[in-house]
């Protein structure tokens, strides 16, 4: 049920992606105005974010979730009827804002469930359809818009949504239940509600997102890039002395950073998402952009990749309490890497089929250094905390996502401006030397296939550049995982263990009590 739940969230941000094309058509309207349906979905997605952890602790995480999932999939019905681009734009904003809120609190309802001996395999189960759905996006978005047509991308989460609320319904824990296993003797309703934090999380983390995102097209200095970027900055440092010094039962529980293991796991995570979101745009643009391919072909050639991160994640969660996190994240790193420099090596002619032992092998270090760094970062949280712990997790990492895909765009684009002035200059000189030589003897002296030809050559260069880059921060994380500490969840049931204890479901950890 939440497997189901969370894949079609998260596939949601990749498989419209494919259909904004006919979508533009259908409604006879600009190509910037079709990208707010993908841009509207990340925004409401960072501003409800940082909030869920807060609204289940008062309202119960089972009200919270079953709301998410009735708005995601109301959102979906609504944008299968949407007369203009206007209200499908809106239509995604609330799709998103369910969407959104089930990240957080599926992983706050699987910690609360299960205990320090069970997260490891169990975040591996929950956290596969967050890898696999961005893989799979555009080959299923391609493969509905071609057979039928875009309103289809939203039409298939109508069935698989009420078949997990009605699950949900039955299966989750209410209120009272969700209390005793957190341990809290008394609500926090009685509390003063932060609406202060409420506030400035929602506008500050939405602000920096947009600023983020727009920078990959725009460019870092962009005047409108700066503005969001500057205001949202000054918003969260707002927010964060709101948080720390006044209110008393806070949005976001920022002390958590004072804990090293749930520090130093937070930004391995926070370098990972950038390196992996940052790049899953790199190869799809190779594949479509530069060989000619079809979204549907590129998706094909993807889900090599997302398989071996889903059989990645399982083989971390089996090895998880046998081995801990540091050796699993560190090997897992050490594959990510590996597979990344085969990516550096690209040609105008590479296939996609040289690339899937590279790709296998970028995969399954994905899933061994998701699942050991996932359930490290929660695991030094309290039940009671678990909510908000979650909420700070989820949106940290959709931020360093944005930073990542802004990072990587914008160096492309500057790789392959500066290569092709070379190859003009290249072209422009007698006897012609570099780039222009090798697309002369290709296509001859026909202006625009030469065009096309020296494009084509820089483009992957800048790639190539590009994913160097990307392996640079791998070897940075692989050094960064060395000071990784232990699961301290895992270790005191361990501890319990050899002393002769029965080892509990739930072990309290002190810190975020």
């Amino acid at each position: 049920m939440l497997v189901l739940g969370l894949f079609m969230a998260v596939l949601d941000n990749t498989i419209v992606s494919v259909a904004l094309p006919q979508i533009q058509k259908a409604f006879h309207t600009s190509f910037d105005t079709v990208t707010w349906i993908s841009t509207g979905y990340f925004l409401s997605q960072a501003a409800v974010i940082p909030i869920i952890g807060y609204l289940s602790d008062r309202l119960g995480t089972k009200v919270v979730y079953l709301t998410a999932l009735g708005l995601f999939t109301l959102g979906s019905a609504l944008c299968v009827f949407a007369p203009n681009e206007e209200l499908l734009i809106v239509f995604r904003v609330i799709q998103g804002l369910g969407g959104g809120a089930m990240m957080p609190t599926a992983f706050t309802l699987i910690y609360r469930l299960f205990g320090p001996t069970e997260r490891g395999p169990v975040t591996a189960t929950v956290g596969i359809p967050v890898f696999l759905a961005p893989a799979f996006g555009p080959t299923i978005g391609g493969y509905l818009t071609t057979a039928f047509d875009w309103s289809a991308i939203f039409t298939i989460n109508l069935p698989l949504g009420l078949i997990a609320f009605v699950l949900g319904l039955f299966i989750l824990r209410n209120r009272a239940q969700e209390r005793a296993a957190a341990g809290e003797e008394h609500a926090s309703e009685g509390q003063r509600v932060d609406i202060a934090g409420l506030l400035l999380s929602m506008l500050g983390f939405t602000t920096l997102v947009y600023g983020i995102t727009e920078a990959g097209t725009r460019g870092w200095i962009d005047p409108i890039v700066i503005s969001f970027m500057v205001a949202g900055g000054v918003i969260l440092i707002a927010f964060a002395i709101v948080e720390l010094f006044i209110a008393s039962d806070p949005v976001i529980n920022l002390r958590l950073f004072a804990q090293y293991t749930f520090a130093i796991s937070n930004l391995l995570l926070w370098v990972v998402s950038a390196v992996l979101f940052g790049s899953l745009f790199l190869l799809p643009f190779f594949f479509e952009n530069v060989q000619g391919n079809t979204p549907l072909t590129a998706g094909l050639w993807l889900m090599a990749q997302g398989i071996a991160t889903a059989v990645g994640m399982v083989l971390g969660g089996r090895l998880y309490n046998r081995v801990g996190p540091r050796p699993l994240a560190f090997v897992g790193l050490i594959l990510l890497a590996v597979g990344t420099y085969g990516l550096t090596q690209l040609n105008v002619s590479t296939s996609g089929g040289a690339l899937q032992s590279w790709l296998m092998l970028r995969g399954l270090g994905l899933g061994l250094t998701n699942t050991s760094l996932q359930t490290v970062a929660l695991s030094a949280v309290s039940n009671k905390a678990m909510a908000r712990a979650s909420s700070l997790v989820n949106v940290m990492r959709m931020v360093f996502s944005a930073i990542g895909v802004a990072v990587l765009t914008s160096y492309l684009s500057q790789q392959a401006v500066s290569y092709a002035t070379m190859a003009k200059q290249g072209v422009q000189k007698i006897p012609q030397s570099g780039i222009a030589v090798t697309c002369a003897a290709t296509v001859g002296a026909r202006a625009e296939a030469l065009k096309h030809c020296v494009t084509q050559h820089v483009t992957v260069i800048g790639l190539n550049n590009t994913f160097w880059l990307v392996l640079i921060g791998c070897v940075i994380c692989i050094f960064i995982t060395l000071a990784l500490g232990r699961d301290p969840a895992l270790e005191a049931a361990k501890k319990a263990r050899a002393n002769g204890e029965v080892v509990q479901a739930e072990v309290q950890m002190p810190i975020g009590e």
